[in-house]
């Protein structure tokens, strides 16, 4: 993030707030302070469906002390609700009830008590939310079949839902009352909306300031990539062009200056007090792709989550690769893993303590030092500066510090350890180290 967001930034993130009708569960007050200040933010997507086969929200549950100690202070659950049966392709976003949550989760009781446990730890939790479209069995296709429109190109190919028609008032009042009722019965605090751009951004401006009036701090993060949307009022958009390059940094050993120009012209168009999010995999590419493809072992795509995090951007880690997965997962059906303490989740809680450790420096401008296949960078800020090196490569590899950081006193920012660091780096296949003063 670019200095200019840490005043907006820090203030939109701890503000607090919950107002609502009769049924709206006692507020809570907005998690600590300072895990949501700029550049600290850690988002954790969650596929329940790698959890557990019933009673998934309270295995995630078990999970948030090893969340916590990650950093992770956003929660993203993968769509909640039950699935359509009518044309299925057994997907998560074909939904058939926006009320319901599916049974196999849990209850809303469950629901609540995750939230809850959240914000005790200082985490937030927002919800897939699946906008331009439902199930054909969802009720308000039966009844309101006028609600609905044919579908257009981009959208030919998913059989399994039908699209909504936004030009009806009626769809617009419904589901900004479906969003609003999860703020209000399980203090939810925002959302991530699945194909943004499939939806007029007129809708999304009223929902959002509906949704911000009850939760003013409210989170909204937009599939999209057009950057109309940060006008409708979404913080943070994705970031596929970056995904695409350092997937082809890490797969084709692209030169490093090609993620760098990707990276700035994504930043570049990204408005003052918003954001990108930054990510080495997702539910949709580990479904298209082993991550292995790209990234070969888990020490591979630790290496691209470091370059990721430390660039720019809102880390994101998708549920599995903490863990060292690097198979595929079809997102649409169960995949139950261990998630066991292991060496790959305890180097990704290294990692981002650095990450978040580091804040105060990453404030400052970047200063490339790379070369073709190690990337080199440093950024400072006052007193405070960090030298992040990454080898992109499954092949040892040296670089020449650059003169001022040559045989001076820092602190590996990743163990801890005070040294001097050297003339020239030598690295193990896909080492990265971070310098911190």
């Amino acid at each position: 993030m670019h200095k200019s967001l840490l005043t907006i930034f820090s203030l939109f993130l701890c503000l607090t707030g919950c107002k609502g009708g009769e049924n709206t569960p006692t507020p809570t007050p907005d998690p600590v302070e300072s895990l949501h200040k700029a550049d600290t933010t850690v988002v954790y997507e969650c596929n329940e469906r790698l959890f557990a086969k019933q009673n998934a929200f309270r295995a995630i549950e078990a999970y948030l002390p090893a969340l916590q100690e990650m950093q992770v202070n956003v929660l993203w659950l993968m769509p909640i609700h039950p699935r359509g049966t009518v044309k299925t392709v057994n997907s998560p976003y074909c939904v058939k009830d926006y009320y319901a949550i599916d049974p196999a989760f849990g209850t809303l009781a469950d629901l609540q008590s995750l939230v809850s446990e959240c914000h005790k730890r200082g985490i937030r939790v927002i919800l897939d939310w699946v906008a331009n479209h439902t199930a054909w069995d969802n009720q308000w296709y039966l009844d309101h079949p006028e609600w609905y429109t044919t579908p257009v190109d981009d959208e030919k190919n998913w059989n399994d839902v039908v699209p909504l028609n936004y030009t009806k008032s009626a769809v617009c009042t419904a589901m900004q009352d479906a969003m609003l009722y999860w703020v209000r019965e399980a203090d939810i605090d925002g959302f991530r909306c699945d194909y943004a751009h499939g939806v007029p951004t007129a809708f999304w401006q009223t929902a959002i300031a509906a949704i911000r009036d009850i939760k003013p701090s409210a989170i909204m993060l937009a599939e999209t990539h057009k950057v109309s949307y940060f006008d409708a009022g979404f913080d943070w958009l994705y970031s596929w062009d970056y995904l695409s390059g350092i997937q082809s940094l890490y797969q084709k050993q692209k030169a490093t200056s090609t993620l760098y120009t990707i990276s700035s012209k994504e930043m570049s168009s990204t408005p003052a007090g918003k954001c990108r999010l930054r990510y080495t995999t997702t539910h949709d590419a580990s479904s298209e792709n082993a991550p292995a493809t790209f990234y070969t072992s888990p020490e591979g795509q630790l290496s691209a989550a470091c370059l990721t995090f430390f660039l720019e951007g809102v880390p994101m880690i998708y549920s599995s690769q903490e863990i060292g997965n690097m198979d595929k997962i079809n997102f649409f059906n169960y995949n139950i893993l261990s998630f066991a303490d292991n060496a790959t989740r305890r180097a990704y809680t290294a990692l981002l303590k650095a990450y978040t450790a580091t804040a105060e420096a990453r404030y400052g401008a970047l200063t490339d030092y790379s070369t073709d296949h190690v990337a080199m960078f440093s950024r400072s800020q006052g007193s405070k500066e960090i030298l992040v090196i990454v080898n992109t490569t499954n092949a040892a590899q040296e670089i020449t510090l650059p003169m001022r950081w040559q045989r001076n006193k820092y602190t590996n920012a990743l163990t801890g350890e005070q040294l001097y660091s050297p003339k020239s780096q030598s690295l193990q296949p896909y080492e990265y180290i971070i310098y911190s003063k």
